[in-house]
């Protein structure tokens, strides 16, 4: 059901810490980064793709966040519900727009139609599209043909899978941002048993952060162990 337009919301929310400073940087991942850090920007923009929680999001974010006023994030997940003409209404004037999600649109003639003539305002405007999705473009079997073309005409980048060693990477880099320690032993303890979405390893992070702060006990393996927080992060 579409949403009254009265009730968009002004602000595009953006997960705190989502930016280039704590975005784990790996070579399988130098291409894309190398791409969308380039000055100017990329001419086409790019075309992320994988499973939920790879960091398709905190990648747009982090552009946004450095281009500023100049960029736009529509996550297409909260605003696909509203009208495209409100939600898109003169994005096209900013030097990024990052659309996040675009597959949860496949069901909607109305919001292909709209991205379609979208892209074309882009064109003429000069504006760079950033858009993510959870499959490849030719593999959106539910998009209008047009607008398939359109999205594989952008860079199309596949997120890589997370190895061992980099969970163990991820895991010091959160804990680094939020100021939590995490000695070698907990990391290794911890990357061998967490799942590798980087998704589940930072809520985890964040989770082990507030227990240790409730509970005024240093994190450690046996705390770690007695916390059942690394079954909920796996579960």
């Amino acid at each position: 059901m579409t949403t009254s337009s009265t009730q968009i919301p002004l602000q595009m929310r953006r997960e705190d810490l989502a930016s280039w400073e704590n975005w784990l940087s790996r070579p399988e991942t130098s291409a894309l980064e190398q791409l969308l850090v380039a000055e100017p920007f990329p001419e086409h923009g790019a075309y992320l793709w994988g499973p939920g929680g790879m960091g398709k999001s905190h990648l747009l974010q982090a552009c946004c966040e450095a281009h500023g006023q100049y960029a736009r994030y529509v996550p297409l997940r909260e605003f696909g519900g509203f009208p495209p003409d409100k939600v898109l209404a003169g994005a096209e004037t900013a030097r990024v727009i990052a659309l996040d999600d675009v597959d949860r649109i496949a069901g909607s003639r109305v919001w292909q139609e709209g991205l379609f003539g979208f892209f074309n305002l882009c064109e003429e405007s000069g504006a760079r599209l950033l858009v993510t999705a959870s499959a490849a473009p030719q593999q959106l079997a539910d998009m209008l043909p047009d607008l398939r073309s359109r999205l594989s005409s952008l860079p199309v980048f596949q997120m890589p899978h997370f190895s061992e060693e980099q969970i163990a990477d991820l895991l010091r880099l959160r804990g680094e941002a939020i100021g939590l320690r995490l000695s070698e032993d907990v990391m290794r303890y911890c990357s061998i048993r967490l799942t590798r979405n980087p998704l589940r390893v930072v809520s985890f992070v964040n989770a082990l952060d507030q227990l240790s702060l409730a509970q005024r006990r240093a994190v450690t393996v046996p705390f770690v162990r007695e916390s059942g927080l690394l079954h909920l992060a796996t579960g």
